[in-house]
């Protein structure tokens, strides 16, 4: 039963004043049932405890958490790109990729040994590879949405003609340094007139010699010493010329200005920049037997294992062990020349009578078996079972330039005749 409240009012009537409470208890009732504001909560429901622990958290993409790798790689003899994958753990279906494009099938396994490779990878999938095809061309491969994609760019090089000149007083090597020229271009001046000077025996103090060479930079930076385009040697008083043609089909050779070629079919010297100990003498006293025994070669004094060229091209008589020689190989050259080399410490691999040998190709190495007090090298030089001083036997010339050449060797060549007499100086020709 409801309760009603006297009127507070002074001068409301009972009745007003139980209207107005029924009033205000009608009005509490309806907010009564009106829907309460949620609640702020401190913590996640039970429902959301439950979902969270049932519903795992969104992966993050592995991808964005590994870096990319640079892999630089100098190659080795014997080196693949497939060696190079398997070594540094690259993925060896990339390989497969590049192997699959015909422009890149022969870049990726004709490894050369010395070259720079670099390889850039993120968790073993290649993502880019350089390599670098010459002085002035680059491979560079790229990983695409689709594979892979190549480009070759270029960066030319300069190419300069200078000219210098030295004497010798000590070495030829000591002569080229003094007049900034590396070593390589020295064994190159030996190489071009080892058919006419014996570079062991034969130089002399106040020996001089003029070159007119390449020189190759990139943007402006100094690579290296290229070609000898012309030479000038004097020795003994006695002047030697050399011009480097390249022919029609871009072989080139060392000619004399007028045409000779410079080539013979033999070499004076087997064995480079070496000492000769003993020199052709028919009237020697042997230093084992102490007894006169002619000595029908030169001994050339070098240390043990160093190379021994074929004086000229031939073929393998004999190769093997003989008397006094111990390790000796007998070239047959035809005409009835035969040269002799002596005490080697060891032959060529896989050497074998009847072989080809080419002019300058390394056949054996020098040894002292046999009857030798030292390490050195029995030269000899026979011709029809005589034996000749190879110091001083005729050698003859290989074939000179054609006369159907010979006005274009002359036009092509004039200038670096012109040249070798010009002094020496800093850049002629740029191109």
């Amino acid at each position: 039963m409801p309760i009603f409240i006297k009127s507070a009012v002074p001068g409301l009537s009972m009745r007003a004043s139980a209207l107005s409470q029924m009033t205000l208890l009608a009005v509490v009732g309806i907010l009564a049932t009106l829907p309460r504001a949620p609640q702020a909560q401190d913590g996640p429901t039970k429902a959301e405890v439950a979902l969270s622990s049932t519903t795992p958290a969104p992966a993050i993409p592995q991808e964005a958490n590994v870096a990319f790798s640079t892999i630089e790689v100098v190659v080795n003899r014997n080196d693949t790109m497939d060696r190079l994958f398997r070594r540094f753990e690259l993925n060896l279906a990339d390989l497969a990729m590049l192997r699959g494009l015909p422009e890149l099938r022969n870049q990726v396994d004709r490894l050369k040994p010395g070259e720079l490779l670099r390889l850039t990878h993120r968790g073993g999938e290649l993502v880019a590879l350089e390599r670098k095809l010459s002085d002035s061309e680059t491979l560079k491969v790229t990983r695409e949405v689709n594979g892979f994609s190549s480009d070759v760019l270029e960066n030319p090089l300069e190419i300069r003609t200078r000219t210098a000149s030295a004497i010798i007083h000590s070495s030829l090597f000591q002569a080229a340094a003094d007049a900034d020229l590396d070593e390589r271009i020295a064994l190159e001046l030996a190489e071009i007139f080892q058919y006419d000077i014996d570079f062991v025996l034969d130089i002399q103090p106040d020996d001089r010699f003029t070159l007119v060479y390449e020189e190759v930079s990139q943007d402006g930076n100094f690579l290296r010493t290229g070609n000898i385009l012309a030479a000038k040697f004097v020795n003994e008083g006695r002047e030697y010329r050399a011009i480097r043609y390249v022919d029609e089909q871009g072989h080139a050779e060392y000619f004399t200005p007028d045409g000779k070629s410079l080539r013979k079919a033999f070499i004076r010297a087997p064995v480079q920049f070496s000492r000769v100990s003993s020199r052709f003498n028919p009237s020697r006293r042997h230093p084992v037997l102490n007894t006169i025994r002619a000595h029908r070669g030169v001994d050339y004094a070098a240390p043990i294992g160093t190379p021994v060229r074929a004086a000229g091209d031939g073929r393998v008589g004999f190769v093997g062990q003989k008397g006094g020689f111990g390790n000796v190989i007998e070239l047959e050259h035809g005409s009835g020349v035969v040269t002799v080399y002596g005490h080697l410490s060891r032959f060529a691999a896989q050497l074998h009578r009847g072989q080809r040998i080419d002019l300058g190709q390394v056949i054996g190495f020098v040894g002292m078996t046999g009857l030798a007090t030292g390490p050195h090298l029995h030269y000899e030089y026979r011709v029809r079972g005589v034996h000749q001083n190879p110091q001083t036997v005729p050698l003859p010339d290989a074939a000179p330039i054609p006369d159907a050449s010979r006005e274009r060797f002359l036009t092509t060549t004039a200038e670096l005749v012109n040249m070798l007499d010009l002094p020496a100086g800093p850049v002629l020709v740029a191109r």
